[in-house]
């Protein structure tokens, strides 16, 4: 069920990683992202990889917890790797018909797979374990950017499980007043669709401008002008965080250059 999808929330939970200060982990999920599109090494991507599962176990988020959500996303991912298994020359292993299913077609879908979903669960993690208000001030320290700009975007990422929550709702409402989303044809089912987007718009914007409405009732202004109760400020974890960073980007340079 949408109801289900959990991209985008936050886990409260006391752990190491939910301590860090913002910056660390926004610049890590980027290095990560970086060293993943860099290069197609096994040996890269296996380092990555362990260093991902590390860190979930030192956020203390459950690990069924994050794939709860990624279900639709997997498939999609899989799909799209998929099609480099006929679209690349090679060696033929499977030929049928007009398609042919290569040996170095097969290797690249395997790294696209599991390069597209490391990105996506890493960057998934970021927001696991960092609050909105610090993923804003993360954001807007890392990126040098207004703060107006970094709230829209921690807003925009945050509304993502809000508005599939509001259309799992939508859905269920629609299927009781007799709509059927999953029977017929793929032109049936798209014109079936038309019940559910109008009402998604609708709630989306009331969400909108009741959160505007708040922010100014609580006199939110951007800008210079605007102080934070909070100032960020780096601690010893978050040192020694840049140290792991650090070997861990020579590490991913080293598996690059040497294999």
């Amino acid at each position: 069920m949408l109801k289900d999808v959990t991209i985008g929330q936050y886990y409260s939970e006391k752990s190491v990683i939910h301590e860090l200060d913002p910056r660390v982990k926004i610049r890590a999920v980027l290095a990560v992202i970086i060293l993943s599109l860099l290069d197609r090494n096994i040996y890269l991507f296996g380092l990555l990889t362990i260093v991902f599962l590390a860190t979930v176990i030192m956020s203390n988020v459950p690990f069924k917890h994050i794939l709860k959500g990624m279900k639709g996303v997997i498939i999609f991912i899989l799909i799209c790797s998929l099609i480099n298994a006929f679209t690349t020359y090679g060696e033929v292993l499977v030929h049928m018909g007009l398609f042919k299913i290569t040996r170095e077609g097969i290797i690249k879908s395997a790294f696209v797979f599991w390069r597209m979903l490391h990105i996506i669960l890493t960057s998934s993690l970021l927001m696991y374990t960092t609050t909105p208000t610090e993923l804003t001030d993360g954001l807007e320290k890392c990126f040098r950017i207004k703060g107006s700009i970094a709230m829209g975007i921690t807003i925009a990422l945050r509304f993502i499980p809000v508005l599939l929550e509001e259309l799992d709702r939508i859905m269920k409402a629609q299927e009781m007043r007799g709509a059927e989303f999953g029977k017929g044809d793929p032109i049936r089912r798209i014109k079936s669709l038309r019940t559910v987007i109008i009402p998604l718009f609708q709630n989306s914007i009331d969400r909108a401008s009741n959160l505007a409405d708040a922010m100014d009732a609580r006199c939110y202004t951007g800008g210079k002008s605007r102080t934070k109760l909070r100032q960020l400020k780096y601690r010893k974890n978050d040192y020694i965080a840049y140290v792991i960073l650090l070997l861990l980007i020579i590490a991913g340079v080293y598996f690059i250059i040497k294999f």
